[in-house]
């Protein structure tokens, strides 16, 4: 399988397999299977580790159906998973839904096969289940589309993060704003500026018409700034990872602006 893209450039990351993430959507159809792929494709071009991009929403989602192109060798294979891993085209391993998907579960046990960990959760933040995973401190990306609605959405979700968790999850959130289209139809020059004392990261990932065609996903056809964008947001969960973070976030009562 060919994987050479273009101009890549490795995450800073100092132990990429120790990654553990959760991607939710602060809406629906917000690109959060998409940035689940996207983060577990530069991460397996970026350092050559094995890494996994795994279905953990609620009712199920497409992430199998659109980038597992490839069956897993069964030496690979996991009992519990095994029936729903794929390979994707840069040799991502692909985890599926399935009816008894417990997210702590499935971190574990790819844990112990030393793969990094990329959780599709959808839009499913406010669920229990999700708890033990951001407790034991998993970072978390939080993904809207640049578009009014959505990100007013997105603001509820960080706000409720604060008041479960604390206001110090927000130094292991990165925000991670999906253009969908071509033109940009809102300002973000406010919201970052809100947003970036506040949260790990404010990354911003461009418009990829490769990302709107149906069908499965190759990761050559990606561009090369999609890529980038998501190495960004590698470099801010190795940030966290290596607790590098800035240390004067604004914690305790801070409300979002």
């Amino acid at each position: 399988m060919n994987n050479v893209v273009a101009f890549r450039r490795s995450p800073k990351i100092e132990q990429p397999e120790q990654v553990s993430a959760i991607v939710v959507a602060g809406s629906g159809g917000a690109a959060a299977t998409t940035t689940c792929f996207g983060l577990a494709t530069a991460l397996r071009l970026g350092t050559d580790v094995q890494v996994a991009a795994i279905d953990g929403t609620f009712g199920g989602g497409n992430l199998l159906d659109r980038v597992g192109v490839e069956p897993i060798d069964p030496s690979r294979a996991i009992r519990q998973l095994g029936s729903r891993m794929a390979l994707s085209t840069a040799g991502a391993v692909v985890v599926g839904h399935g009816e008894s998907s417990d997210s702590v579960l499935v971190d574990s046990l790819l844990a112990d096969r030393h793969l990094a960990r990329i959780h599709d959760v959808g839009t499913a933040l406010r669920s229990r289940r999700l708890a033990p995973l951001i407790e034991a401190g998993a970072a978390i990306v939080v993904v809207a589309p640049a578009r009014s609605e959505p990100l007013s959405r997105m603001r509820d979700g960080l706000e409720w993060l604060m008041r479960t968790y604390g206001s110090d999850v927000l130094t292991r959130t990165v925000v991670s704003i999906s253009h969908q289209l071509p033109q940009h139809l809102v300002d973000l020059t406010p919201i970052r500026q809100a947003l970036a004392p506040l949260t790990a990261g404010f990354v911003e990932v461009p418009f990829d018409a490769s990302l709107a065609r149906p069908g499965t996903v190759d990761h050559r056809h990606l561009s090369v700034d999609s890529i980038d964008a998501w190495t960004d947001v590698l470099d801010v969960l190795g940030g966290i990872e290596a607790g590098h973070h800035d240390t004067d976030h604004q914690t305790g009562t801070e409300e979002l602006a």
